[in-house]
């Protein structure tokens, strides 16, 4: 059984807490474990405002299952929100997430149909996307990294149509700032899917200016080598869903180590 499945089964966790919890009890309200169905376009009903507020105890009760289902159902809450930002959500844009999670995630049709009542509920409910950035800054605080990894997963789904429309861009950038992380951040993270003729996107990569010293850089690509080992991943709040896309993004540092070693010439 995927992390979803686990989920529905009663590992709530943390989540029965705040706007995520509120989520996944609505997704669980709708059914969720029988005659699950594809995302909606309409609008459905309104959902609740949570009021959340992050608390500084929470942290101590949050354990590495507890993570990856935070991380996922995050995820998939802040691309609903995304793909509703410009004001509706078209099967194209649908079609389009569930091929990103069919293809990215590699993940099996049973968990996808659950993925989709979450996104529904996500997409329905009047719960801002903000309130989803600050619980998810309160239980990552101390992996930073993992923020960094969701705004580089929110950018893949909204471009996965081939542009990037002027709300989405807006919303991810909110989202960024409000998860505590910066603008640089986000800017990173389009420049890693992006690439230019320049090195900006190596030097995004790593996490570092293009003025850096030699010693800097080895040290953040170091850095991140032992963020992305797959032995450390799971403790960290990165489940088996996300192998892919940690793979991928380890090839990219890679690529743009050895891009700047080759132009610096040590």
């Amino acid at each position: 059984m995927g992390l979803l499945g686990t989920l529905v089964g009663g590992t709530l966790g943390f989540m029965v807490l705040g706007p995520l919890g509120a989520i996944i009890g609505g997704a669980i309200g709708s059914n969720i474990e029988g005659g699950a169905q594809g995302p909606r376009t309409g609008q459905g009903r309104p959902g609740t405002r949570t009021g959340y507020r992050p608390r500084a105890a929470a942290r101590s009760a949050f354990n590495p299952l507890e993570a990856q289902q935070t991380f996922l159902v995050a995820m998939i809450s802040l691309a609903a929100k995304v793909a509703k930002a410009d004001g509706h959500v078209t099967p194209e844009e649908i079609r389009s997430f569930d091929g990103f999670l069919r293809n990215n995630l590699n993940m099996p049709a049973a968990e996808r149909k659950i993925a989709a009542r979450i996104f529904n509920e996500a997409r329905d409910s009047a719960i801002p996307a903000t309130e989803f950035a600050r619980q998810l800054r309160d239980l990552f605080a101390m992996q930073p990294q993992r923020l960094r990894d969701l705004v580089t997963l929110l950018l893949m789904v909204a471009l996965a149509d081939g542009r990037l429309h002027p709300a989405e861009e807006s919303l991810i950038r909110e989202i960024t700032r409000e998860m505590g992380l910066s603008d640089l951040d986000y800017e990173n993270a389009l420049k890693t899917l992006r690439p230019e003729g320049s090195l900006d996107w190596a030097y995004a990569a790593l996490g570092v200016l293009p003025d850096a010293e030699e010693a800097r850089i080895k040290t953040a690509y170091r850095k991140l080598v032992r963020e992305y080992h797959p032995d450390r991943l799971a403790g960290k709040g990165m489940s088996d869903d996300f192998r892919k896309f940690a793979a991928e993004k380890m090839r990219t540092i890679n690529n743009a180590y050895d891009a700047i070693r080759k132009e610096r010439g040590f």
